[in-house]
This record gives C-alpha cells, structure tokens and sequence, in this order.
C-alpha cells in the first residue's frame, strides 16, 4: 500500500491512472480480473465520489488502472481537501491498493 496526494480542478473531467509494484517481486501487478474500488470522502467520511470496476468508472490494461470521473461529477465538489483511498481484490485476496489526500480547487471558468 502506498500513501498519494492527488489533485484536481472542480470544473474538469478528472482521470486518475495507477499502477502498482508487487514488494516481494519487483514486479507490475496484473489486475486483469480484479475488482476495484476507489472512493473519496469529505472530511465527515461522507462518500462525494466513488468509482468501480463493477460499474464500468475504473478499466484495467492489464497493469494500468484508470478511474474517470466526468466534469459534471466534479462541479459538485468544494475546493477543498477529501481522502481517497482504493482496493483491489485479485484471486480472492483483497488488498488496500492507495489512501491519500485529493486537493480539489477552484476552477473558476465554465463552459
């Protein structure tokens, strides 16, 4: 598991891409047939974005995770600072991928 400081602006379409490292091997992880989840809460633990594997918001290329979150999804957040953390669960073993901060500002302009 590792600890992130992700960010990001209220007014844009936010994609986060990860990987991972297996500690004993060395080696990338390959999440092909892993489930995943990625949350972020406000400082409450009130859930303001969630994404999954399950409902399509989080693809996986074999060793490289992609959640998206829409600009519409993000108008809704604050400027301010949330935890986010992921799992994964890969061969009946779950696993804390990441937990962090997500700094969101202000982006001010509009389309």
């Amino acid at each position: 598991m590792i600890q992130t400081a992700l960010e990001a602006s209220n007014k844009e379409d936010w994609t986060i891409q990860f990987s991972a490292t297996d500690e004993e091997t060395g080696e990338d992880i390959d999440f092909t047939g892993a489930s995943i989840a990625l949350k972020v809460v406000d400082e409450d633990g009130i859930s303001v974005l969630n994404a999954s594997t399950t409902d399509g918001t989080i693809t996986i290329t074999t060793t490289t995770l992609e959640a998206a979150f829409t600009s519409e999804q993000m108008s809704g957040l604050e400027a301010k600072t949330y935890q986010v953390g992921c799992v994964y669960e890969l061969n009946s073993v779950r696993n804390q991928l990441f937990v962090g901060y997500a700094n969101i500002y202000e982006g001010w302009a509009s389309l």
